[in-house]
C-alpha cells in the first residue's frame, strides 16, 4: 500500500498525463508555466505576431522612418521553441521528466529562438535612407582674376551615414533590441573648404629686368605667362618645360643671349631661365616640394649661386610637386624693371626661404676666346697683341639651403640642405686683328 501511495505522489510531482507547461521554462524571458499546449502555442503565435509588427521609429534630427521587421520578412521559430518548452515535461520515462524537473529547479531554462531575415530587403531599406540624407559636400569654386583669385562659389559640409554603423544597429534590433533607434550620420568635409582659400600672399619674388634687351624680355614675359593664373592642386605635379613648351620662333619666342658651357652665346629663347630661376624661388617660399631643377654652367647675375633653375627645353627642366593640404593659385608679371612671381594660398607653417652658401670663390679660368675685330676699332694687325674684350666670369662652388624662419618672431626654425652646385668660370674674350702690314698704303677705285 504504501508502494502505491508512492508511486502516485511521484507521478503528480513529474506531472505524468498533465496537460500544463512545466514550471523555470521559459521561451525569449515569457513563461508559459500553467497554460495547455493548445494555449501556449496560442500565446507563441500572438507573441511572433507582435515581434513581427512592432513599429519602430528611426530618427535623424527632426526626420523619422519607420520600421517594422514584416519589412524585411524577417521571422523567429517562437512556436518550434514552445514545442521544446513543452517536451521538457512531456517526453521521457517518469524517471527522466523527474531528472529534469529537479534541474530546473536549480537551474531554469530560458529557450532562445532563431531570427531569419532577407539581408537583400534589408540593404535595399538602408539604401533607401541613406539616398535620403546623404548630401555630398561642395567644394569652394576658386577662379583666376586679373590679378589674383576669387572665390564664386563657397563651400559646404556634407552629410552621410555611416552604413556600417546603421547596418549593425538594424541587426541588432531585429534581432531583439527595443527601443528607436538613432541613425549615425556623419559630417563629410569639402576638399577646398571656403576657409583654407583665405588667399594670403605666400611668395613672392622678383628678378631685375633693367638690363635686359627687348628680345629676352619677350621671351621672359612669354614664359612667366604660361603660369599667371595657373591653379596647383594638392598632389599635382608641374613640368617647367610642359607648361612653357618649345621655344621657337613659332610659340613666339626670339634669339638673345645664353649661355653654351662657359662662353654666352645667341639662342632661341635667350632669358627664359630667369623665367624659371624667379618661379623656383617663390616656389620654395611657398612650401611647394621641388622634384628637378639644374644650375647653370655659369653664374646668373640676377640671383645668387645656388639660387637659380636652368631649364633647357627636351634635356634641363624644373619640375616642382604641390605635397601641401590646399591649392595655390600662382601669378605672374614682366615689365623693364622686374619678373615677379606671386603665389596666393594658404599660409604654410613657417616663412621660407632660400639661401646661398659659397665655399670656395674667385676660381678664375684659364681658358681664352677670340673674336676677329674686322673693323679694327680695338684691334687692327693679326700680329698685334690681342685686346681684352670680356674678363670671364669667375668660378664657384655654392651650396643652396632652404631656411625656415617662424612668421612671428623671425626666427630661424631650421635649416635643410638641398644643393651643392659647381659654376665653372668663363671664358675671356679677347679682339684679335685681321690686317695685315701688306694692306697699309693700297689704293682702291672709287
Amino acid at each position: 500500500m504504501a508502494a502505491v501511495i508512492y508511486c502516485i505522489r511521484l507521478f503528480s510531482v513529474v506531472g505524468v498525463g498533465s496537460p500544463k507547461f512545466v514550471g523555470k521554462v521559459t521561451v525569449n524571458g515569457v513563461s508559459f508555466t500553467g497554460s495547455s499546449y493548445e494555449e501556449g502555442m496560442a500565446k507563441a503565435a500572438a507573441l511572433e505576431e507582435e515581434w513581427l509588427n512592432t513599429v519602430y521609429t528611426l530618427r535623424y534630427q527632426d526626420r523619422s522612418w519607420t520600421f517594422t521587421r514584416a519589412m524585411v520578412d524577417a521571422d523567429i521559430d517562437y512556436e518550434i521553441q514552445v514545442q521544446s518548452a513543452w517536451n521538457l515535461g512531456h517526453v521521457g520515462n517518469i524517471f527522466q521528466r523527474k531528472s529534469r524537473l529537479e534541474a530546473l529547479a536549480v537551474s531554469p531554462i530560458d529557450l532562445e529562438p532563431t531570427v531569419t531575415y532577407d539581408e537583400n530587403l534589408l540593404d535595399d531599406f538602408i539604401d533607401q535612407i541613406c539616398s535620403e540624407i546623404d548630401v555630398a559636400a561642395v567644394d569652394a569654386v576658386v577662379v583666376p582674376d586679373v590679378s589674383a583669385p576669387v572665390v564664386i562659389t563657397e563651400s559646404q559640409m556634407g552629410l552621410k551615414v555611416n552604413r556600417e554603423q546603421f547596418l549593425q544597429q538594424m541587426i541588432d534590433l531585429i534581432e531583439g533590441s527595443d527601443g528607436d533607434t538613432a541613425i549615425p550620420v556623419e559630417t563629410v568635409m569639402p576638399s577646398i573648404p571656403s576657409d583654407s582659400v583665405n588667399f594670403q600672399t605666400i611668395a613672392s619674388f622678383s628678378t631685375n629686368t633693367d638690363t635686359r634687351g627687348s628680345s629676352s624680355l619677350t621671351n621672359i614675359r612669354l614664359a612667366l605667362g604660361a603660369f599667371n593664373g595657373m591653379e596647383v592642386l594638392p598632389g599635382q605635379r608641374v613640368s617647367f618645360n610642359n607648361v612653357v613648351g618649345p621655344r621657337d620662333e613659332a610659340h613666339g619666342f626670339k634669339q638673345a643671349a645664353e649661355y653654351a658651357g662657359d662662353t654666352t652665346t645667341t639662342g632661341w629663347g635667350g632669358g627664359v631661365c630667369q623665367a624659371s630661376t624667379t618661379l623656383y624661388n617663390a616656389l620654395v617660399m611657398a612650401n611647394m616640394t621641388i622634384v628637378d631643377r639644374s644650375p647653370h654652367s655659369m653664374v646668373v647675375t640676377y640671383v645668387d649661386p645656388s639660387c637659380d633653375a636652368a631649364v633647357f627645353y627636351g634635356s634641363k627642366d624644373l619640375v616642382f610637386e604641390n605635397n601641401t593640404d590646399y591649392p595655390i593659385y600662382i601669378y605672374t608679371s614682366v615689365d623693364r624693371q622686374l619678373a615677379t612671381v606671386t603665389i596666393y594660398g594658404h599660409r604654410p607653417e613657417y616663412f621660407y626661404h632660400l639661401e646661398a652658401v659659397i665655399i670656395e670663390k674667385g676660381i678664375e679660368s684659364t681658358r681664352k676666346v677670340y673674336v676677329e675685330d674686322s673693323s679694327g676699332n680695338h684691334v687692327y694687325y693679326e700680329d698685334d697683341e690681342p685686346v681684352l674684350a670680356t674678363k670671364g666670369k669667375d668660378g664657384c662652388i655654392s651650396e643652396g639651403w632652404i631656411v625656415a624662419y617662424d612668421w612671428d618672431t623671425q626666427l630661424e626654425v631650421s635649416r635643410t640642405q638641398v644643393s651643392r652646385d659647381s659654376y665653372s668660370p668663363g671664358a675671356s674674350v679677347y679682339y684679335k686683328g685681321v690686317h695685315s702690314h701688306s694692306q697699309v698704303g693700297e689704293i682702291t677705285d672709287y
